[in-house]
């Protein structure tokens, strides 16, 4: 029995093809298509994946209906049958790859995460403390930035000497509060990172307002020289593996290494008393998809196998969805004014 395709169906295919090839070959038209309305959105969006899957379908069911056992089935049997068991071979494959993928990803994330330290009473912190954070460089000054966790720390009392430390640059400064008549001009910190404790925000009182509110009156923040070995605690947040990204790869069933972050709090003897590693996953979706993804105020694009991003152990830029909650009232929002 030769097996031709249906003229509807051969149009319906034609159709899809030239879509999927349009899509994959220019990803902006399917945002283009919903500014035109929802329905040609719609169809550039599933296209590709309709297309695989329906070609697949149909060359399936062919080859099952030129099999002897089909050939001696019952015509009336075959109408409902046959279809119905190739899109169950077509699904199988289809939800087991993504699956077993994002499974063996995740395993890989609990092994990363095996030696992590959650103690549940708030840590207290000595007089001094390092903070190795990475990427918190100043460049005009080739000097780390007394960020967002050094200025709580300073500002709340809570420790009287910070060093930051850039392990990128292996350069060092020395923070610390003095009160004064007349405060440096343009102090060397940075508030880039804003901690979700923070929301909502009230124009001219943030944490920046208030701590800049503060050295104006006097509580001068002071940078120096400092070391390393001056400290008898320290917080790290480390990029432990820089991992890949949803956009490297994108036809690749296997995504590549995730991206790894740790927090760590240490003590002067380097015991752990705190560590979370954070491991950004790129699963896939279930069941196996075609995305295209383009935006209007950028040129990138995406067009490959869908995919999206799963975070175990969220600790957030230099740990800012964590700390506020270990550290307690160490790293509160400044008070306006605390005396």
């Amino acid at each position: 029995m030769i097996l031709t395709m249906s003229r509807p169906f051969a149009i319906y295919i034609g159709l899809l093809g030239v879509a999927t090839l349009v899509v994959i070959a220019w990803p902006p038209i399917a945002l283009f298509g919903l500014f035109l309305g929802v329905v040609p959105g719609i169809f550039f969006w599933v296209a590709p994946s309709l297309f695989v899957y329906s070609l697949l379908w149909w060359s399936t069911r062919a080859a099952i209906q030129q099999t002897p056992i089909a050939r001696r089935a019952q015509a009336g049997l075959l109408r409902f049958v046959v279809p119905a068991f190739s899109a169950a071979i077509i699904a199988v494959p289809a939800v087991l790859i993504p699956y077993l993928n994002n499974m063996r990803a995740e395993e890989v994330a609990q092994r990363l995460r095996d030696s992590d330290r959650e103690p549940d009473e708030p840590i207290v912190l000595p007089e001094t403390v390092a903070l190795v954070m990475d990427g918190n460089y100043n460049w005009p000054k080739k000097k780390p930035f007394c960020e967002t966790l050094c200025v709580r720390l300073l500002f709340n009392s809570s420790v009287a000497r910070v060093i930051a430390v850039d392990p990128a640059y292996g350069s060092t400064a020395a923070f610390w509060i003095e009160r004064r008549e007349v405060c440096p001009d343009r102090p060397n910190l940075n508030f880039d990172v804003r901690w979700t404790t923070d929301f909502p925000l009230t124009r001219g009182d943030t944490p920046e307002d208030r701590v800049r509110a503060r050295i104006a009156g006097g509580e001068c923040l002071m940078e120096g020289d400092g070391h390393l070995e001056e400290a008898t605690a320290t917080i790290s947040y480390r990029h432990v593996q820089k991992g890949t990204t949803i956009f490297q790869r994108p036809w690749s069933l296997q995504p590549g290494p995730p991206v790894v972050n740790r927090l760590e709090i240490s003590n002067t003897s380097g015991a752990t008393l705190y560590r979370r590693t954070e491991v950004i996953l790129i699963d896939l979706t279930t069941p196996l998809q075609i995305a295209t993804a383009a935006g209007l105020l950028t040129t990138v694009t995406y067009a490959g196998w869908a995919r999206y991003n799963k975070t175990l152990g969220q600790i957030g830029p230099h740990g800012r969805d964590v700390l506020p909650y270990i550290l307690r009232d160490a790293v509160k929002t400044p008070e306006k004014n605390p005396h």
